[in-house]
């Protein structure tokens, strides 16, 4: 084979995105990208062997990023009853080298490679630009990692803090988390700020707050799959629908409050990034006003919190553009050194 081609693949709840990356020029330029709708398959293997039937090409090695647990050469899909082991995709496709990793990982890789285009300032930097980077992404699920770089060191990680409980810090939120409650236990922060959270959200604004119902948005929520992009179209429409904006303002203010968990538990000084499909499709729309107060109403911490640089993430595909440069680094950097 005269080239080292990896594919990389970023296989979340909804959708996966899956390239092919020719690592010996760049791996940040795919040679071919596809998307695929989940539902319409039946398992990791099943996304992979149609994309491999609809190129030319033969991977020498595969970087998959997936939402879900990674255990070993094994992992299991949170929002998903997929499952998927290293030897049997190694023996399915042939890959002569394969790495399973997590999908909040590969997106925190992706931060070195994303320029100012790529990115909406929310925060302004106030000091020196710290080594710890926090990264909370809401999308089918909801994904938090960090990314460190120590002189000539730099380590990607995801982890599962969106299953961490959710801590209420008004009493309109203790009265959202008693009506969870009811409903299911513990409550997490992914049950309310994933995609499938505001629908939940919206349920308890309708019934706490009293609020009327839109009849175009109760005909579109009828004849929608899903209904959150029906919520956010409500509240970003003109005029908007009442309940739909009091809805995202309540899901923006509690992500704000566990970023804001989320920094100072990593100290993430070198910057807070907001991932996920969800706010990369609005963030140009939205005010940060409820997120930011919440991002730093942590008492004695508040001084430090106004401090860290907050961005989102605008490249829909930096979790794919992560895990083609962790396949990178991990196969072909010592390589390319020597």
């Amino acid at each position: 084979m005269t080239s080292k081609l990896l594919l990389a693949a970023d296989i979340g709840g909804t959708k996966s995105d899956i390239a092919l990356f020719e690592c010996d020029i760049s791996c940040s330029v795919p040679l071919l990208q596809k998307k695929y709708i989940n539902a319409d398959f039946s398992g990791i293997e099943d996304v992979i062997a149609c994309f491999l039937a609809e190129c030319d090409h033969t991977p020498l090695a595969a970087c998959i990023a997936v939402a879900g647990i990674i255990s070993g050469d094994q992992v299991r899909m949170t929002n998903l009853s997929w499952q998927a082991d290293c030897s049997s995709l190694r023996q399915q496709f042939g890959f002569s080298r394969i790495l399973l990793i997590n999908d909040l990982t590969a997106l925190c890789s992706s931060l070195p490679l994303l320029g100012s285009s790529d990115l909406l300032e929310v925060q302004q930097p106030n000091g020196a630009c710290g080594e710890i980077k926090g990264v909370i992404a809401p999308g089918t699920g909801l994904g938090e990692g960090l990314f460190i770089s120590l002189k000539s060191q730099q380590l990607a990680c995801g982890c599962e803090g969106g299953h961490a409980d959710f801590a209420p810090l008004d009493e309109e939120q203790l009265a959202l988390l008693m009506w969870m409650q009811k409903r299911e236990k513990p409550v997490s922060y992914e049950m309310l700020i994933a995609g499938p959270g505001l629908a939940k959200l919206y349920e308890f604004c309708r019934d706490y707050h009293h609020m009327p119902e839109s009849r175009t948005i109760m005909h579109n929520m009828a004849r929608a799959g899903d209904v959150t992009p029906v919520i956010i179209d409500g509240a970003l429409s003109e005029p908007c629908c009442p309940l739909c904006r009091h809805v995202l303002d309540l899901f923006l203010s509690i992500l704000g409050s566990e970023a804001g968990n989320l920094a100072l538990k990593v100290y993430a000084t070198g910057g807070i990034y907001l991932g996920g499909g969800i706010l990369s499709r609005i963030a140009e729309k939205i005010s940060y006003k409820g997120f930011l107060e919440n991002f730093c109403r942590k008492g004695q911490m508040a001084d430090l919190l106004a401090t860290i640089p907050v961005h989102v993430i605008l490249k829909r595909d930096a979790a794919l553009i992560g895990a083609a440069r962790f396949g990178h680094d991990e196969f072909f950097k010592t390589t390319d050194n020597d």
